[in-house]
């Protein structure tokens, strides 16, 4: 079982170095650095000088001094996250990709549709509610601790992450005003 190392959200820009304020704006991205996903938070001016880049994708938050209490997820995040880990070969990677389907399933944002065994092991082919394709997330087997453990540090990593919709003019690299 692998290792996974997930960075949390940093209280300075790491373009500029500049700290955020407490509510400030900025963007958080995430992207695959060997097989660990890096998380990026950058204020906005720096945001749109440097544009986006070969990030997985990236969400708008706010920076907040308190740490939130109990568990905030933001499933679009999540999902996007999922699928965009689609056909990567390195195993945490693929990891992450089974306990996101997991947390997704029980938020019912991805049905199962079937469970294939072949040579490659077993796979769950999953559909996403108002999406016509079928997604196949390679199976794992994790303790119950050890799959607490690993939604913990996703839950760390998306910190402070906004529900909004990942339009596609945030996506070619302009932040959404809020």
């Amino acid at each position: 079982m692998t290792d996974w190392k997930l960075s949390k959200r940093q209280p300075t820009c790491r373009t500029c170095s500049r700290t955020f304020e407490d509510g400030e704006a900025h963007v958080s991205a995430l992207s695959v650095v060997g097989e660990e996903i890096a998380r990026e938070d950058v204020c906005l001016p720096c945001w749109k000088a440097h544009g986006s880049r070969n990030e997985l994708f990236w969400w708008r938050t706010r920076h907040s001094a308190q740490k939130k209490r109990g568990i905030a997820l933001n499933l679009e995040a999540l999902e996007t996250l999922c699928v965009r880990l689609e056909g990567r070969q390195e195993v945490a990677l693929a990891e992450l990709r089974y306990v996101l389907c997991l947390v997704l399933m029980r938020k019912r944002r991805l049905k199962i549709e079937r469970v294939e065994r072949d040579d490659a092991g077993e796979a769950l082919i999953v559909s996403r509610p108002r999406h016509k394709e079928l997604l196949r997330v390679a199976v794992y087997d994790f303790s119950p601790e050890k799959i607490d453990e690993l939604r913990t540090r996703l839950q760390d990593v998306f910190e402070g992450a906004e529900g909004e919709a990942l339009t596609a003019e945030r996506q070619a690299g302009e932040p959404a005003a809020t």
